[in-house]
């Protein structure tokens, strides 16, 4: 197996992305620009869009020869056939071929929207040509970017090697190659509502709830809902696999509907931020004409429903006069929203009875320092719960080196040393000290067990699908493992204490029915985990190399099959075993406030 190539993997399989070199072996690579010189900008902006109407999952273009029959036309078709010849001959050494990537398909449409248009000097079959080339180059970009990620992941631990390779590869471009979009969009419908209903709750909140409502010239926050939910829908339905656009219909309100779409519609002069595409992100649209607003990528359109709000909320909170403005939004938003409303809802919502329970507010409530964000015992079952809702900088989430992560989520996520040389707890040392509190029964709030017959479950809660990505979890758990042996050191009972779950409360909300009633979070855990074991391998004397080489790459495919994120894990299982439902709180009410379009999607959601 190869290892010095870009390889975009899922769960269990590897695709190697088509690079320049491999598609041209003998001719010399100019820059992607160089290939687009005297092109149409409204056509590579078509065509970008376009690559970005493709579905992440089952698409009709991962077919290559589907994809460069559509791509080219009759007179470029001896080029084509060259192309696929190349490709099948690649293929040959096992490594599925793919051709379109996000991150391509993204940084071409970014380079090529902040670029005044210029002379044409190019055929359509000639630009046909040099844009599949340019595609291509942009490929290789990509993969020259990637190529840190084996290296860096040599230097972690020997058991994290795997993981911290697959992991490397993949984090930057996770988020938007591996997703569900018809979760997402229940998800963020939920957390929306959830949301608007916290900001005209919470005295702090209310004059930055009626600035946003002010900027979007909505008098409420169901108008607002209202508004922007048909922009989403178009994105989910997408069944031409195209770019897709909104026409707004002429009449008494097109003048309003135009003014709302162009307040997330991302502008000639706007500066484009190339990390992560933030700028993309933030506006999703762009303006064809009067009218017409063409969707960059879909899944940015979903996220604008909840995602998109809190930094919407963070521009806005700036032009607040002083009295108003709330400091240090970022960590209000977090302790007040994320923590004290979603967690604690959602906690409650899946254990809804007989057990034991106290969100973090009521611990604190009882003097208990430094408590879990949420704290469950059901039986002789305990979960231990920390609730994390953080991103790390755009510029290093791209940068594919472990040791950039490393410190990042170390940081975050393990402890942090202060300038005074104090050391602060976070997530894993956070569960690390109540687990020591449990296992010594000093954990006041809840005393009525025996340590030695408890089980406690870890989980960190996360509150982005990019965390999803295989390796994240045993990045932390390995932390969280070398911290728990310090317990062990100190002569407590450590063998009931399961591995620490990464657990994005996304796939809580999505799958909360089934959670209530058919199998608690602790017992899917614990499946989970189990699944995940890895058998100790024998030792074996090979023959030849060959025979090694077969077995290494059967040695990582198994490994990497152990690897699949528990949201993956615990989606699957429960559409497998029919228990998924539709969430409540979307019955209760989403109908009312979007009728025709919410019967719409539920009947798509339950039918996938």
């Amino acid at each position: 197996m190869t290892t010095d190539k870009s390889y975009i993997a899922n769960s269990v399989s590897m695709e190697q992305i088509l690079e320049f070199e491999v598609a041209f072996p003998t001719e010399e690579r100019l820059t992607f620009e160089q290939y687009l010189a005297g092109s149409s900008r409204e056509m590579i902006l078509n065509a970008a869009a376009f690559f970005l109407g493709f579905k992440n999952h089952k698409s009709k273009f991962d077919d290559n020869k589907e994809f460069l029959g559509m791509f080219f036309r009759t007179e470029n078709n001896e080029f084509a056939n060259q192309v696929y010849d190349r490709i099948k001959e690649f293929e040959k050494k096992g490594v599925r071929i793919g051709i379109i990537n996000t991150y391509s398909s993204l940084r071409l449409f970014e380079y090529y929207f902040s670029k005044p248009e210029e002379p044409e000097t190019q055929t359509q079959a000639e630009l046909e040509v040099n844009l599949f080339k340019a595609y291509l180059a942009l490929n290789t970009e990509f993969t020259e970017k990637q190529a840190v990620a084996f290296p860096s992941a040599q230097e972690s631990d020997e058991e994290l090697k795997i993981p911290m390779m697959l992991f490397c590869m993949q984090y930057p471009v996770s988020d938007k190659s591996n997703y569900d979009i018809n979760q997402i969009w229940t998800t963020q419908m939920i957390k929306a509502i959830y949301l608007f209903q916290f900001l005209e709750s919470h005295e702090k909140t209310k004059p930055l709830l009626a600035a946003f409502l002010n900027y979007f010239n909505c008098p409420t926050w169901q108008d607002y809902l209202k508004s922007l939910l048909p922009l989403t829908i178009p994105a989910i339905k997408n069944e031409r696999e195209a770019h897709t656009d909104i026409v707004v219909e002429p009449g008494d309100n097109f003048k309003q509907g135009c003014a709302f779409i162009e307040k997330l519609m991302i502008q000639e002069n706007d500066e484009l931020d190339q990390n992560d595409f933030l700028t993309t992100r933030a506006k999703p649209f762009y303006k064809v004409k009067d009218g017409v607003y063409r969707i960059i990528f879909n899944l940015f359109v979903v996220e604008k429903i909840f995602k998109g709000v809190y930094f919407l909320l963070r521009d806005v909170n700036k032009t607040l006069p002083s009295a108003q403005k709330i400091k240090e939004i970022k960590s209000f938003y977090g302790d007040e929203f994320s923590e004290k409303i979603l967690c604690y809802n959602v906690m409650e919502s899946i254990y809804p009875d007989k057990c034991i329970r106290f969100s973090g507010k009521e611990l604190e409530n009882m003097k208990i320092v430094a408590a879990p964000d949420y704290y469950v015992r059901k039986g002789k079952n305990i979960l231990l719960v920390e609730s994390k809702d953080f991103l790390i900088a755009a510029n290093k989430k791209m940068s594919f080196d472990f040791n950039v992560y490393e410190e990042e989520f170390g940081r975050v996520l393990d402890y942090e040393e202060l300038p005074d040389g104090k050391i602060k707890s976070k997530a894993v040392m956070q569960l690390i000290n109540n687990i020591r509190r449990v296992l010594k029964n000093e954990f006041s709030a809840d005393t009525d067990y025996h340590y030695k017959e408890i089980f406690i479950y870890p989980v960190l809660l996360t509150h982005d699908h990019q965390y999803d990505t295989p390796g994240f979890n045993e990045l932390i758990d390995f932390w969280f493992q070398d911290a728990l042996l310090e317990l062990a050191e100190e002569g407590l009972f450590i063998h009931h204490v399961k591995p620490l779950s990464v657990v994005n409360i996304d796939s809580l909300i999505y799958n909360q029915v089934g959670l209530a009633n058919d199998i608690a979070l602790h017992e899917i855990l614990n499946i989970y985990h189990d699944n995940k074991k890895i058998e100790k391998q024998k030792k074996r004397n090979f023959k030849s190399q060959e025979e090694y080489d077969k077995y290494l790459e059967e040695y990582i495919q198994m490994r990497m099959s152990k690897l699949v994120p528990f949201s993956m894990f615990i989606d699957k299982y429960f559409h497998k075993r029919s228990l998924w439902k539709q969430p409540p709180l979307l019955d209760l009410v989403a109908p009312t406030l979007f009728k025709e379009e919410y019967n719409e999607r539920r009947n798509k959601i339950e039918s996938a």
